[in-house]
């Protein structure tokens, strides 16, 4: 885990509003299916202005209040231009990293990251502005979350 400071950017992608209680429940899950839907109906190729960063994203903002609230999840790309995009704003991030299968290692590192909050040890305060997992390859991941 360490602390970056990241620069503005845009991703652009397709959203729904949810919350972890809805998302704990493989039922009720809507995560899955909004990756489902990204998949097949390829809308990284409808996607336009894409950047040359190659990653893609799951954003988390419009958080109500924390953790227990409802936000909104988005998947998408990196784009070059704001038009149809998440502007994600200049921002202070804890990053969690870890590689291993998917989604498992996504499900590990969420854990990781609201065990390190809830513990006695954790040096930073989450913010709830944006949070994002970027998927680097196919088997690493890293969650950033907004701190102060």
């Amino acid at each position: 885990m360490k602390v970056k400071y990241l620069e503005k950017f845009y991703v652009a992608g397709i959203t729904t509003r949810t919350n972890n209680k809805i998302e704990l429940d493989e039922i009720t899950a809507q995560i899955p299916q909004l990756w489902q839907r990204y998949v097949d109906e390829n809308i990284e190729s409808k996607t336009f202005n894409k950047s040359r960063n190659l990653a893609m994203y799951g954003v988390y903002n419009k958080y109500e209040k924390d953790v227990n609230s409802d936000y909104d999840y988005t998947i998408g790309v990196e784009v070059t231009k704001f038009k149809n995009a998440i502007t994600i704003e200049k921002d202070r991030y804890l990053v969690f990293s870890k590689k291993g299968e998917f989604p498992k290692v996504v499900i590990e590192t969420w854990h990781e990251v609201w065990s390190y909050f809830a513990s006695k040890e954790c040096e930073y305060e989450r913010v709830y502005n944006f949070d994002f997992e970027k998927y680097l390859k196919d088997d690493e991941i890293e969650i950033y979350i907004s701190i102060k």
